[in-house]
């Protein structure tokens, strides 16, 4: 989508904002939790998403290879998929712990991360390396093809949880706010707070790797597409990596050494601009970086928030990191028209480094453990 979004027009400030209407909608999900604590079985949350999600995507590829694909049919996509990611994403949070016991949750969230599921970053850089193999179009129509296979996958599978809310919707909507506002939810807001500073330069890889591709090499499309697919793949490793550690009791650590790896990483993709190879070493790294807060943090609501209540936490949350990339995704397009595309990139690391920092002085931080 971001890479189509450019293509279109041409320009990253338009694609920036097509990235930050994506990242409003996730600030939202909180509008699935009542719903998905309401679900006994959580099969169907995505037996109902996952078809709708494929049927879009066909429309966007049978678009590509007619000529006809505007801004705004794909702006409707983008808005239609993220909403529905809303509700798998929220799901999908929930399933860990009645699968396997606390010990296990780092080592499950470890492998949902590495097999593209544990964050939306994800989906982006899987989205380059269908790119990379099979163009736009064909992209669209084997992405839809494995929602597909996805949802024939989930059908026999029993996702049941323990407890179930039984409460009405506006009901569970407002028991949901109120958790976080209760002491044994309030420790929850700074942790909110933590995934705000993280959350504002989520939007950053996609747009560096987009301007970098198509200002700095010689040949944009295959240079996209080999950097975003040396994201992902730091981003699988680093997601397996953590579930192997299984840290629980460093939490604090990882997640204020995550934000200045990711800042290095991008350092040396500065530095090795315009060789291939070794730029896509560098975004390696920063996707190994990328994968850790997501990893960790929500590894640590599963083994700490009770099941009735989960899906709402887990959605309720995320308004913090949702509104940060959706007004990160915005700064840093405005940021990328008036520096020249290194001195945006430095502009970035700097940023990293300040939120590190940031994330260091929260003396909560250092405490997490579960």
């Amino acid at each position: 989508m971001l890479w189509l979004a450019y293509q279109i027009t041409g320009n990253l400030v338009v694609t920036a904002l097509v990235l930050s209407v994506q990242y409003v909608i996730y600030a939202v999900t909180f509008i699935a939790g009542p719903f998905i604590d309401r679900v006994a079985d959580k099969r169907w949350v995505y037996l109902f998403v996952y078809p709708i999600e494929a049927a879009t995507l066909v429309v966007v590829g049978l678009a590509i290879r007619s000529g006809s694909l505007t801004i705004v049919l794909l702006l409707s996509a983008v808005v239609v998929t993220a909403l529905l990611d809303d509700f798998w994403w929220t799901a999908e949070n929930t399933v860990p712990p009645m699968l396997v016991e606390k010990e296990g949750l780092l080592v499950a969230n470890g492998l949902m991360t590495a097999s593209g599921g544990g964050s939306s970053i994800a989906g982006y850089s899987i989205g380059a390396v269908l790119l990379i193999i099979v163009g736009p179009s064909g992209g669209a129509f084997l992405f839809a093809l494995l929602l597909v296979a996805a949802t024939l996958l989930i059908a026999p599978v029993a996702l049941r949880s323990a407890t179930t809310s039984e409460r009405r919707l506006l009901s569970n909507f407002l028991e949901g706010w109120s958790f976080l506002g209760r002491g044994e939810g309030r420790p929850l807001l700074q942790l909110g707070a933590v995934l705000a500073a993280e959350g504002l330069f989520l939007a950053a890889p996609p747009l560096l790797i987009t301007s970098f591709s198509n200002r700095l090499f010689s040949n944009p499309s295959e240079t996209y597409g080999i950097l975003f697919t040396a994201y992902v793949v730091g981003i699988l490793v680093g997601g397996l990596a953590i579930g192997q550690a299984n840290p629980k009791r460093h939490i604090g650590t990882l997640l204020v050494g995550a934000v200045a790896l990711q800042a290095a990483g991008l350092a040396l993709a500065l530095l090795f601009v315009p060789t291939t190879s070794l730029d896509a070493a560098a975004w390696f790294v920063v996707g190994v970086a990328t994968s850790v807060p997501s990893t960790i943090i929500y590894a640590f609501l599963q083994g700490t928030t009770p099941s009735e209540t989960l899906g709402r936490a887990v959605s309720n949350l995320y308004i913090f990191p949702g509104i940060a990339s959706a007004v990160g995704a915005v700064g840093f397009g405005a940021l990328s028209t008036v520096l020249p595309p290194l001195s945006f990139g430095y502009a970035i690391v700097l940023g990293l480094l300040l939120a590190g920092a940031a994330i260091a002085s929260v003396p909560f931080v250092w405490r997490l453990r579960f």
